[in-house]
């Protein structure tokens, strides 16, 4: 059974992962642990990846009260909507490629 979960196992890089952290961010300010649940990130990868993308700018973090809450910065958004400028450029619509293939049917073939 090892191999089947080593096989199967998708697991993404650490640029997607500040991808995905700063994309749940764009939302709204939000909860550390709510980033963590909804990029679904461990614990430990994101605390990592958020002192990252606040060192470089990206993300910002608030105090209040009891709570840490996560925002982008002007920078962040900037990064996003270059992504989002590239991942246009690579979609399947704008290189031209049939998004749906036919289906052959069973009758008369």
């Amino acid at each position: 059974m090892v191999g089947f979960y080593a096989t199967n196992m998708v697991r993404r890089s650490r640029l997607e992962v500040f991808l995905d952290i700063i994309k749940t961010a764009a939302i709204s300010e939000i909860r550390r642990t709510h980033i963590m649940y909804r990029a679904n990130i461990s614990w430990i990868v994101l605390k990592d990846a958020l002192r990252t993308l606040e060192d470089k700018g990206f993300l910002k973090s608030e105090i209040r009260g009891k709570e840490i809450y996560i925002s982008l910065t002007k920078e962040g958004y900037r990064l996003l909507a270059r992504f989002n400028e590239i991942e246009r450029a690579f979609s399947n619509d704008s290189l031209g490629v049939q998004t749906q293939l036919p289906i052959k049917s069973a009758i008369g073939s």
